[in-house]
């Protein structure tokens, strides 16, 4: 009972200034509670100090899961996942919801996202983009030459356009 009062009183004196008188009576109910509440209080300031510690030692270490590297980006290849925006949405969605990207690929949104982008690269690439019957406006002084070099006939009842045709014709040779 000694070495309570004794452990008491220097776990008071180190947090608080204030004199405590020894006693030497059995401790009462008080005095109980009160040993309780400076447990509480230790053990309170210790977690913040080490979770303080957790931090700042968090901080300091790079996370290996932020870098995207070769062998995630070639799981998600193996998994189907080949397009570089698809790629970069799953590790996007992967990173924001703390999970694995390769765990990202069962998710709905994900599964539903990369079947959208899936079907709009597919009709990009069955529309047509250049051929032979493109409805461009072709120049009217280009078409006349090409038709004289051909057949040698000039248009009838156009004197500006026959003039153009035999300019260019000129300038050529």
């Amino acid at each position: 009972m000694e070495t309570n009062n004794y452990e008491e009183t220097v776990e008071e004196t180190t947090e608080t200034p204030e004199v405590v008188e020894e006693t030497t009576e059995e401790p009462t109910e008080e005095s109980e509670e009160e040993t309780t509440e400076v447990d509480w209080e230790a053990r309170a300031l210790k977690a913040e100090r080490a979770i303080e510690k957790s931090k700042k030692k968090a901080k300091d270490t790079p996370k290996r899961e932020e870098s995207t590297n070769d062998a995630v980006l070639s799981r998600l290849e193996t998994r189907g996942v080949m397009e570089a925006d698809d790629q970069n949405y799953v590790l996007r969605f992967a990173k924001d919801n703390n999970i694995n990207p390769v765990d990202a690929l069962t998710d709905v949104i994900v599964i539903d996202r990369l079947k959208a982008n899936n079907l709009a690269r597919t009709s990009v690439e069955a529309t047509p983009k250049s051929n032979n019957r493109a409805n461009t406006v072709q120049n009217e002084v280009d078409v006349a030459v090409k038709k004289f070099e051909k057949d040698g006939t000039l248009p009838d009842g156009n004197p500006v356009l026959t003039s153009k045709i035999l300019k260019r014709l000129s300038n050529r040779g």
